[in-house]
């Protein structure tokens, strides 16, 4: 009885296996990681995005995958980057996805619960029929839309390349450009910058402090739960030389980042792929003033002449 009963689960084994050659059918392990979608720190026009991984045990072939988003109130703000059906070519046991969710302007506050289910099917089935095996995992969804905004950044790194010193245009002096590069990791659920970048500049020897700058005009904005880099542009008078710069971030009014580091200032005109301050606006407000009082006014005071002129005419024919 042990020996028929081993013979029969052998020839089962092999009829089956062969039924699946003949049919198409692809037995392997599908799953995602991580299986959830979450954010509850979003606001009002707020965007996140997430990675997601598509696994497979055994890709011997190319998969179709389909994608059904479920989350009530909530469906057309999710999207994915590589749309909701695609191709998973052969070979590929790990694939990434990225789920991004835009939250509108007027979208009512609270927590929105759902799923994203994935199926993964052969692409190409034989004609005449064959029976496909469609695997499925879930993405669980909880996104919850608060009234509150957090205004909250941390500073990764802080890097000063190198530049030029500044030149004569025309008769005004036009100072070098300082760059501070600044990545930052936000942590809130709004765009945001630093409120403010300090600067002390240093000679070699680190004794003499030669300017001191400040800017609170950082044009370039990190979006919410990402990492990015924004450039702080400070003019600065100093020479061609090394120097040391000690530098300050500032989050409100609390410093967030701070340390030093050496900076080189190139001869004008050296430096490839440098552009620094040019013209009119790489001027300074009191240079740009002195500059509008040469160039606009002889004009105004030419009109102001024929104004006078034209007054007295009218009093004489009275």
């Amino acid at each position: 009885m042990k020996k028929f009963s081993f013979w029969f689960l052998a020839f089962l084994t092999y009829f089956l296996f062969f039924l699946m050659l003949e049919n198409n059918f692809v037995l392997a392990g599908f799953g995602i990681t991580p299986p959830y979608f979450r954010n509850d720190n979003l606001t009002r026009e707020s965007y996140y995005e997430q990675k997601i991984t598509l696994v497979r045990g055994d890709p011997i072939e190319d998969s179709k995958v389909e994608i059904k988003i479920n989350v009530p109130g909530a469906n057309d703000w999710i999207s994915i980057d590589k749309g909701n059906s695609f191709i998973l070519p052969k070979g590929e046991k790990s694939f990434p996805i990225t789920l991004r969710v835009k939250v509108p302007k007027d979208a009512p506050f609270g927590r929105y619960k759902g799923n994203i289910r994935v199926t993964v099917a052969p692409a190409n089935l034989p004609e005449g029929g064959g029976v496909a095996i469609a695997l499925g995992a879930q993405i669980d969804v909880d996104l919850n839309v608060s009234k509150q905004t957090i205004f909250d950044f941390l500073v990764k790194k802080v890097e000063i390349p190198d530049f030029e010193e500044g030149h004569k245009w025309w008769i005004f002096y036009l100072p070098g450009k300082i760059t501070t590069k600044i990545t930052l990791e936000n942590l809130g659920n709004i765009p945001l910058a630093p409120n403010k970048v300090q600067l002390a500049i240093y000679d070699h020897s680190k004794k003499n402090l030669l300017e001191s700058l400040e800017t609170k005009k950082i044009k370039e904005k990190v979006l919410p739960f990402k990492t990015n880099v924004v450039n702080a542009y400070l003019p600065t008078k100093i020479k061609q030389g090394v120097y040391w710069a000690q530098f300050k971030v500032f989050k409100d009014k609390d410093i967030v980042a701070e340390g030093e580091l050496p900076i080189t200032v190139h001869q004008y005109g050296t430096l490839p792929g440098y552009k620094g301050y040019e013209g009119f606006f790489g001027l300074t407000l009191k240079d740009k003033i002195i500059f509008c009082l040469i160039i606009f006014g002889p004009v105004v005071l030419i009109f102001l002449l024929i104004f006078i002129v034209l007054k007295k005419r009218k009093k004489k024919k009275k």
